[in-house]
């Protein structure tokens, strides 16, 4: 009974601050024998079941590194459908405009970072996505949303067959960047990082003019840095400033075409999470991507500043969770035949690090996560998804008067369950107490 009079008077909150004013930023609250916030998490084991065993005392939570009083827990648990369910005919094509008011608590959006898919790479994976979205309970609203001003974005709906269509429609938008010296993400970045390099391989002995002396060995691969080993494999002398020169102006070039493909994304992001906080309950968006490198070299490009660390803050404010599923394309286009020869392991590990580092950093901020999909099309990813957001706790917080200033302030939530993996939001923010006069 305590359980369903929370609930209730959650939900009835949330109708009346999303009609009062969509534009403020709210967090969930509900009313018991005390002021309480509302914060959802996922406990899951490791492959990715939710743990339904926990109460309320299992549950730590602090706000600005401040303990705060779990009041309450109550288990939210959803069915998913274990076979694929048949289309029925098309239904009327949705409006753009985002309903305040839902048949569900749940929705799914579908967000595909096209620009970061070939064209006809990105097949596969969106017929996964259609099965993922047939398995989702019938109630729960699911939307699409491509992250580029070329694609479909259509309401969350309880419309299947609208969403299949919008999802058959996808292409990938990626264009070819392979370039004269086919110079891979991890040599874009060694080169730009080392502006200096150009100048000391120029008056080394491996660049020796021949008849004015005998070239000395080349140095060990230990002993010469990424341009240098760029220069021995593309250019036909070591002696050849020119090409040297045009392999950093390439790297260069590349350097912010990535950069912009980046800030595509994430501004596709930002508009996606605005977009959420004008509509109420719980949304969890699947965002598919081959993946947005970003430097792991001080001062290096690709520098994208720090606009991705705002991601989690603007979850917090939209109540979204984020699940990137990095679809890891490097060993088929290491194989290609544009490549000229295979990278090695070592090399692969790394690109796949660049690639998902900026997705594994928001996806987490926002109680999500990232998983890597190196076999396959995302298939058994998304079962992970489907799994881990079948259930989740809804524990009442108590909070402190100086958590209330509608600003955002640091949440953690831990729990005392051995093997177990927590997912929660990393920012929480509350309304401002209303003066009383």
């Amino acid at each position: 009974m305590r359980r369903a009079q929370i609930v209730t008077t959650l939900v009835v909150a949330l109708g009346l601050l999303a009609h009062a004013n969509q534009n403020t930023p709210q967090q969930p609250t509900f009313k018991a024998s005390v002021d309480l916030v509302a914060v959802d998490v996922q406990v899951v084991d490791g492959d990715g079941r939710p743990v339904t065993t926990l109460d309320r005392n299992k549950f730590e939570v602090t706000i600005d590194g401040r303990q705060r009083k779990v009041v309450s827990s109550d288990l939210i648990q959803t069915s998913i459908i274990t076979t694929p369910v048949r289309s029925a005919a098309p239904g009327p094509v949705a409006t753009n405009n985002w309903p305040t008011t839902a048949p569900g608590d749940h929705s799914y959006i579908v967000a595909i970072d096209a620009g970061s898919f070939e064209p006809g790479e990105a097949v596969p994976v969106l017929a996964a996505a259609r099965g993922f979205v047939d398995r989702l309970p019938e109630s729960d609203l699911v939307g699409v949303f491509t992250l580029s001003h070329f694609g479909p974005r259509i309401d969350p709906t309880t419309n299947r067959p609208l969403i299949r269509r919008a999802l058959e429609t996808v292409g990938g938008q990626r264009q070819a960047t392979a370039g004269q010296f086919n110079l891979s993400t991890s040599e874009i970045i060694d080169i730009m990082a080392n502006p200096g390099s150009l100048a000391q391989i120029s008056s080394s002995p491996v660049s020796t003019v021949a008849g004015r002396g005998a070239p000395q060995p080349l140095p060990t691969a230990g002993e010469m840095d990424t341009l240098q080993r760029v220069q021995i494999r593309e250019c036909r002398r070591t002696s050849d400033l020119g090409c040297l020169e045009a392999i950093v102006s390439e790297a260069g070039a590349l350097a912010q075409n990535l950069e912009e493909r980046v800030r595509l994304t994430l501004n596709g992001l930002t508009e996606l999470l605005d977009a959420l906080r004008q509509y109420p309950g719980r949304k969890t968006v699947v965002l598919l991507s081959t993946g947005m490198a970003i430097s792991d070299r001080p001062g290096g490009r690709i520098d994208i500043g720090t606009e991705a660390s705002l991601l989690g803050e603007q979850a917090a404010r939209a109540n979204a969770t984020i699940y990137a599923l990095h679809i890891d394309n490097g060993m088929t286009h290491s194989y290609s035949a544009e490549a000229r020869r295979a990278r090695d392991s070592l090399s692969l590990a790394r690109e796949r690090t660049l690639e998902s580092k900026l997705l594994d950093e928001f996806a987490s901020t926002t109680g999500g996560a990232l998983l890597s999909v190196a076999v396959g099309a995302g298939e058994v990813a998304l079962d992970r998804v489907l799994r881990e957001t079948s259930a989740y706790y809804l524990l009442g917080v108590e909070p402190a008067g100086i958590d209330r200033d509608g600003k955002a302030h640091r949440l953690r939530v831990k729990v005392n369950q051995k093997g177990a993996t927590i997912r929660s939001r990393q920012w929480v923010l509350l309304p401002r107490v209303a003066s009383s006069k």
